[in-house]
């Protein structure tokens, strides 16, 4: 039953890095089960376990079932990835963010989050570097510590849409001219601010959540 029940609540999980979230009520915003495993020449996985330094939710079932989950699915382009280590990642997100927006009296708030530096408030991705220019977002770092290239275009104050133009992994090129939408929801504090993303031009796409903090 627990094995079917994570099953069902993650999409898209025939790829290294799983694009969907667990809501669950035992954490204050979002939280990760971060797997590591390294792929063989023949694409096999091996050595998979959990990153317990960069795995921030630390419920053991759950833990155990992402595990259990990942073992028994597959990678969408394991021959991209061979003789390599990589990371899959969990999300698990506050019940009471399923339908939460931004107060409108905040949205005007957001017009300092157009510019600037920032990093990933996500124990698997805080070495990451977002710089942020008026028409261009470059990420460096990461797990390869590679270069990754958006246009960045605002709706509005609060919303803006990055279009993927350059991601240096050969297992990721698929999705570059994809469009990612991103809603900031909640502000934390000065810097700091709640989001939620989704690809518009992925068919059964769901949403993702994180939180960055502008450093610069």
């Amino acid at each position: 039953m627990f094995k079917k029940l994570l099953f069902s609540l993650l999409v898209c999980l025939q790829v290294s890095i799983s694009e969907g979230q667990i809501f669950v009520d035992d954490v204050d915003r979002v939280a990760v089960v971060v797997i590591d495993y390294c792929v063989d020449d023949k694409g096999e996985r091996y050595d998979m376990v959990i990153n317990q330094e960069k795995s921030s939710y630390t419920h053991q079932g759950w833990q155990e079932g992402c595990l259990t989950h990942f073992k028994d699915a597959k990678l969408m382009f394991p021959m991209k990835m061979v003789n390599e280590c990589w990371q899959a990642v969990y999300y698990f997100v506050n019940s009471k963010y399923k339908t939460y927006e931004l107060p409108e009296s905040d949205k005007i708030k957001c017009q300092k989050f157009h510019l600037g530096k920032y990093t990933y408030e996500n124990p698997a991705y805080n070495d990451v570097i977002i710089n942020r220019r008026a028409h261009k977002q470059i990420e460096k770092g990461g797990l390869k510590g590679d270069r990754q290239v958006y246009k960045i275009k605002w709706l509005a104050d609060h919303i803006y849409e990055l279009e993927t133009i350059k991601l240096p992994l050969e297992k990721d090129k698929h999705k570059e001219g994809n469009i990612i939408r991103v809603e900031i929801i909640e502000l934390i504090n000065d810097n700091t601010y709640l989001y939620k993303a989704i690809f518009t031009n992925v068919e059964d796409s769901d949403y993702l959540y994180g939180l960055i903090t502008k450093i610069e």
